[in-house]
């Protein structure tokens, strides 16, 4: 078997699972949650720390702020023009 026909499979499985593996991780998300209602930390730094869920809150909101402003550098560094490549050296 060819490498690209094992990947090919590897993809086309993985794709059918997405659902599966969706469920599991939001059930971790979920679980680790909820042990936090429980455990709490022992010294916090700072005061923000002590809200339930406050690390995960805080990761959704940089990994989106990180989003969107680099979608914002990207484009402007990589447009071009709409004739760029009908240009005639």
């Amino acid at each position: 078997m060819s490498i690209t026909a094992s990947l090919s499979r590897l993809i086309l499985q993985a794709k059918a699972n997405a659902p599966l593996w969706k469920k599991a991780f939001f059930s971790v998300l979920g679980i680790l949650v909820g042990i936090n209602l429980f455990l709490h930390p022992h010294h916090a730094h700072f005061a923000m720390e002590t809200i339930t869920g406050f690390w995960a809150i805080f990761g959704v909101c940089v990994c989106v702020a990180m989003i969107l402003v680099l979608k914002k550098i990207i484009f402007i560094l990589i447009n071009k023009p709409e004739a760029f490549y009908d240009r005639s050296e």
